[in-house]
């Protein structure tokens, strides 16, 4: 019980102080620092998104090139097998 009296005690002492010492001012300007912070988070995270949305596009367009290649790839290994095919006895 003594604790939990001399946590309130110190509590309103603590607040009493923050508010002589111009609590509110400092609260106001981390506010207004903190609220500078997330504008600058949200306009990195929206070029991360379209970054990330360029790379994902690029990637796609890579895979289907290669995919178009090893086609060609595979259609000139079978023509090589043929004409060799046809030359071996």
């Amino acid at each position: 019980m003594k604790k939990l009296f001399f946590g309130a005690i110190l509590g309103i002492a603590a607040l009493f102080l923050f508010l002589y010492f111009g609590g509110g001012r400092y609260l106001k300007m981390f506010g207004a620092k903190t609220e500078d912070a997330g504008s600058r988070l949200e306009s990195y995270g929206k070029e991360l998104k379209k970054t990330t949305e360029g790379a994902r596009v690029g990637i796609i367009e890579k895979f289907e090139e290669t995919k178009d290649k090893l086609e060609e790839t595979k259609d000139k290994l079978k023509e090589a097998e043929q004409r060799a095919k046809e030359v071996a006895p």
